[in-house]
Formats: structure tokens, sequence, C-alpha cells
């Protein structure tokens, strides 16, 4: 018996031992293939974006004047395109960092379209709430135009990168500090791509 379970256990620890193999070749081949990072990736991955290519379904949003905004009036521009809601918390905790990149960005030609999904509170409260946050750009209810929900189907916060060509070219799940340099950079980056 003690043969046997010596045997099972030299059995176990060369099977240990190979897949620890295994796993190290297969992590040193990865570093090796995977480009590093700021090198034709644009520094997607490491914001934690996801990296699109495809064409952004068009909208239409009514601002409080009663004035249509549509993505196609903003072709030329990158648009920094923002669903949040007024429960949702991190939302309220992300949105004065949008608020602060659009103050450093102001000659860069980025358009910020902020976007709240709720559902039962009116327009006036959806704005007072942004402005309470300290807010001041647009702030527009997607339940008054015809935005798609496939733009907030993954919840709430999250963020698309358009480029001036209207394609989505990123995508933010969750909150973050929009507010940093690396993200400017990036930003800007998007906004001058050919």
């Amino acid at each position: 018996m003690e043969k046997i379970i010596g045997l099972s256990l030299r059995r176990l620890t060369c099977f240990e031992t190979g897949r620890i193999a295994c796993f190290a070749l297969l992590a040193a081949v990865w570093l090796i293939v995977s480009p590093a990072t700021g090198q034709g990736t644009g520094n997607f991955e490491s914001q934690h974006l996801q990296r699109l290519d495809e064409a952004a379904p068009d909208f239409l949003l009514r601002d409080p004047s009663g004035s249509v905004l549509s993505l196609s009036d903003l072709q030329g521009h990158p648009v920094i395109l923002h669903f949040w809601a007024t429960w949702c918390k991190p939302c309220r905790e992300e949105l004065p960092t949008l608020e602060a990149l659009t103050h450093q960005m102001t000659d860069s030609g980025v358009i910020l379209v902020a976007v709240a999904i709720d559902a039962e509170a009116d327009a006036a409260r959806v704005r007072r709430y942004a402005h309470d946050l300290g807010v001041s750009f647009p702030v527009y209810l997607a339940r008054e135009g015809t935005i798609s929900d496939r733009y907030w189907s993954w919840g709430v916060p999250v963020t698309y990168l358009i480029d001036p060509e209207g394609r989505l070219v990123a995508r933010s799940l969750g909150p973050r500090n929009w507010a940093t340099a690396s993200m400017r950079a990036l930003i800007t980056q998007v906004a001058t791509q050919d």
C-alpha cells in the first residue's frame, strides 16, 4: 500500500510540475506575442477600454430648448457619448470627472453628449440633479429621443468614444476618472485619427 501511495504522490507532483511549466510557457509566449502598451493598441487596453470598430448607430435627442441633436450632426467631431442615471451611485461620482475633462479639453473639438436613461424622472429633475453635482454640460434624456437602448444594454455608467467619422472606437464599462492626463491623451488620439 505504501508503494502505491508513494507512486501516486510522485505522479501528482510530476503532473503539477508539468502544469506549472506549461502555464509559465504560455505566459511567456503571451508576453512576447502581445503588443507592448502603447504600440498599436492606442493605449485602449491600458485604460481598460474595450476596443471597437463599428459604425455608431445614429440617434436623435432633444435638448431643453426643444432643439434636436443627432449623431450625424456631429460628424467631423470626436464625441464622448456617456450614459448614466440619477439612481446610479457610481454615475454620481463619475459625472464631475467628465465636467473636469470638458474644461481641460475646451479647444480640442471634442463634444460630450451625456444621456440619462432615467425612465421615471422628468427632464427638469434630471438636469437639476446634474446641476447640483456641478455639471454644466448639456444633459439629455434618452426617452426624449430615438437613441437605441443597445448603447446601454451593458448597464450604466457606460461611455463610448466615437471618432470624427462616426465610428465607435472604444467603450468604457463602469465608472472611471475621466480627468486624467492619460485619458486626455487617449481622447486626443481618437480626435486626431486619420
